[in-house]
């Protein structure tokens, strides 16, 4: 009897000091480990961007600040030049790009017009919505459109319209260039051919391709340079049409 009792209170005391089961520290080691977790994420790493901590410019800012030093740069050497050694560069930025006459035409009428402007003489035949004192009225108020430059500046007037809208050797090779692609035939009427080349070429001269649909209305000085270069016989000449394929 006294055996069976001792075994019971052994069994007992075992039993009360067992260690506690593995899952349970697992399961808190676990939690322990998200916590540290959620402490350290990138939450609290952008916290820390966005007060300001070791942020430097980002490639745009970079970027703008290097093309502001670089035109300050630019000015300063062109400050430097002497005003013949700019003239001489000018001349020699035109040769390379003809276009850029026309940047120069623009200049000089915004200075004369800031002088004063331009006033038609008492008694000039150009219309009163012309400036540069070549244009004819136009038969509709949609062609009624003028270069805007000075009588001395006027695109009518250019050595370069003489040679890209007039030349009657470009318009040939312009014709030809557009018969092959869009396989269109030769205009029997040669100076009507050379009209609507010409009209094509101002367009593309002052404007680029515009496409089909997308249609500009040329300067009445301009219009009447090429009319009177190509004349029709009976004086008759179709207006502005928009919409058209150029």
């Amino acid at each position: 009897m006294d055996d069976e009792v001792s075994r019971s209170s052994m069994s007992d005391r075992e039993s009360s000091s067992s260690p506690e089961r593995p899952s349970r520290g697992r399961a808190r080691g676990r939690a322990r480990a998200r916590s540290r977790a959620r402490g350290q994420g990138p939450a609290r790493r952008r916290g820390a961007r966005a007060r300001g901590i070791c942020r430097g410019p980002n490639r745009h800012e970079t970027l703008r600040q290097r093309v502001i030093d670089r035109n300050l740069q630019l000015r300063n050497r062109v400050a430097e030049m002497t005003e013949d050694a700019l003239r001489e560069l000018v001349m020699s930025v035109c040769e390379r790009d003809p276009s850029l006459i026309l940047d120069i035409v623009d200049r000089a009428s915004q200075a004369e017009a800031a002088q004063g402007g331009y006033h038609p003489l008492p008694g000039s035949n150009s219309p009163n919505w012309c400036v540069c004192s070549k244009c004819r009225e136009m038969p509709t108020e949609e062609e009624r459109v003028c270069c805007r430059q000075t009588p001395s500046n006027c695109l009518s007037t250019l050595p370069d319209f003489d040679l890209i809208v007039l030349d009657p050797l470009v318009l040939m090779v312009a014709r030809r260039y557009r018969q092959d692609v869009l396989a269109a035939g030769e205009d029997d009427d040669f100076n009507r051919s050379n009209r609507h080349a010409g009209y094509r070429q101002f367009i593309l001269w002052q404007h680029g391709h515009l496409g089909a649909g997308n249609r500009r209305v040329i300067p009445s000085c301009c219009t009447w340079r090429i009319r009177d270069t190509y004349p029709d016989s009976f004086g008759q000449y179709r207006g502005f049409v928009g919409g058209r394929l150029g």
